[in-house]
């Protein structure tokens, strides 16, 4: 008997309702059109791991894992309404522990829809996705090393906005989002968060000369902790001094309510000045500097490309809630957790009931060339609930059902500061075979528990497709963590054969 870990509170229970509803209708639309595309495939995995928990040295125990993994899409690319569903069901198999095994839903589907004429529209998304409860935890690169350190996170939105042009004069957008937010984890409250922008920007007629307006509030209903509102009014004006260069200043002010140390959430005004410069058709760069309540702050996003490569950069600051990190992330559907590539940047949706700062910068090379793709990418990120250093407001979580959850990892230190490259290279020995190299290694730091966890995973692949229909794959990895508590340390080594099929 499969043993599932999602589960089957009230909370998770109304996302699978919403969930079979959206796939139901998706999946009934391919009965009376011809535009609207069905797939189905099934996939076949078996791994053998000689540390299949990610424990110690003293702890180490080898199985073979099998997965079997049916999955089904729907898709339709039409002028008013377009629909990308994709399901899959992954159910794991252990032989030398049976009560390990488990079954993990994956979903991501989305659709828009125009309802009126070029100026009322709706958005819909949900999603089902795992992730590490606690960053402090043993993790690996997929759900196959049974840790008892994956969650899975329900997420489901519904976003009608209207967009409506005043001529050349000005362009109205408003949007309004629902969403909920739940996960597995009943240490980790669900919320219903409602967000509501409305902005009004200058059009053609003003010349060189633009302006806008704009109000946003977010507002996040918890289950059992006290709610959280963000909210931001602004205005801006720019200069376009020549073809490829622009001046924008903005300034506003933020009202923020959430529970802190002080009693009183931060907020106040801000300003932000702005330099955007395009010095080609294919090279973009926005720098700005401003200052918020929590200090002096910089933005910056660059993009370029040339004929067989890509190049991005940006850095961001802002506050952020784990659960309105996952209502938008628009988490892409891989099949498993998470590709091997993105496997080290996946702690930018931590899993807490804190409101926490968030500063990131990350860079992105990809390169593609006759035979030969490579990528190549990087980041930093601090995150932390000491919010305002100057008054050293620390932002907290007011629980009252629970105790709180022991795996919240800012119950645990107030600032935690990550560092992670990775990459990957990909040759194609002919149109049917081809193979691929990944790395990656993150550098976790946590200020208040005096501990540094450095992880890295290896993962070399061999592909080959044997029809239209069927493909198959070989691969070996190993992944290690090197902590100064020797206790979290661990290494496994691990080897997997795959096919996949399309009907």
């Amino acid at each position: 008997m499969i043993k599932n870990k999602i589960q089957k509170d009230d909370r998770n229970i109304r996302a699978h309702q919403f969930i079979g509803i959206v796939l139901a209708l998706a999946l009934s639309g391919t009965a009376v059109a011809a535009d609207w595309k069905f797939t189905a495939g099934v996939g076949a995995t078996e791994t053998y791991t000689d540390n299949v928990t990610l424990g110690t040295s003293g702890g180490r125990s080898g199985d073979f894992v099998t997965s079997i993994t049916p999955r089904i899409g729907v898709k339709k690319d039409g002028a008013r309404l377009k629909v990308d569903a994709q399901y899959s069901m992954q159910n794991l198999f252990y032989t030398q522990d049976s009560a390990r095994n488990t079954l993990f839903h994956q979903l991501n589907a989305r659709a828009n829809a125009e309802l009126y004429e070029n100026e009322i529209f709706l958005d819909t998304t949900a999603t089902i996705s795992q992730t590490s409860i606690s960053p402090l935890g043993a993790s690996g690169t997929d759900n196959t090393n049974a840790t008892n350190n994956l969650a899975s996170v329900y997420a489901v939105t519904v976003s009608p906005y209207w967009i409506h042009r005043f001529g050349s004069t000005a362009t109205l957008n408003v949007r309004n989002t629902l969403s909920n937010v739940s996960t597995s984890s009943e240490e980790f409250s669900s919320s219903t968060n409602n967000t509501f922008n409305a902005g009004l920007a200058s059009g053609s007629a003003f010349g060189r000369v633009s302006w806008g307006l704009n109000y946003s509030q977010q507002s996040s209903d918890y289950q059992d902790r006290s709610n959280v509102t963000l909210s931001t009014t602004t205005a801006s004006l720019g200069y376009l001094v020549t073809s490829r260069l622009r001046l924008t200043g903005t300034v506003g002010r933020e009202n923020n309510s959430f529970t802190t140390t002080t009693g009183e959430a931060p907020g106040g005004v801000f300003w932000n000045a702005n330099v955007s410069w395009s010095p080609s058709t294919r090279t973009s760069i926005d720098l700005g500097y401003g200052h918020r309540f929590f200090g002096n702050t910089w933005n910056f996003a660059f993009k370029t490309r040339g004929p067989h490569s890509t190049w991005s950069a940006d850095y961001s600051e802002g506050l952020n809630t784990s659960n309105s990190q996952f209502a938008g992330s628009g988490i892409a559907f891989t099949g498993t957790r998470q590709a091997p590539v993105d496997v080290f940047l996946f702690n930018q949706n931590v899993l807490t009931n804190q409101v926490f700062l968030s500063k990131r910068f990350s860079t992105a090379f990809s390169w593609t060339r006759g035979k030969s793709d490579f990528s190549l990418a990087a980041f930093h990120s601090t995150q932390t609930t000491q919010i305002d250093q100057n008054t050293n407001t620390v932002a907290s979580s007011l629980i009252t059902g629970n105790t709180g959850s022991g795996n919240d990892i800012f119950l645990q230190t107030n600032n935690v500061k990550q560092v992670g490259v990775n990459g990957s290279w990909n040759w194609k020995f002919s149109p049917l075979i081809s193979s691929n190299v990944t790395y990656g290694v993150i550098r976790s730091s946590y200020s208040d528990l005096n501990r540094t966890d450095t992880t890295s995973s290896l993962q070399l692949g061999l592909n080959r497709q044997f029809s239209s229909q069927l493909n198959g794959s070989l691969s070996l990895r190993r992944q290690t963590r090197d902590s100064d508590q020797d206790t979290s340390d661990f290494n496994e080594n691990s080897i997997s054969g795959s096919v996949n099929y399309t009907f």
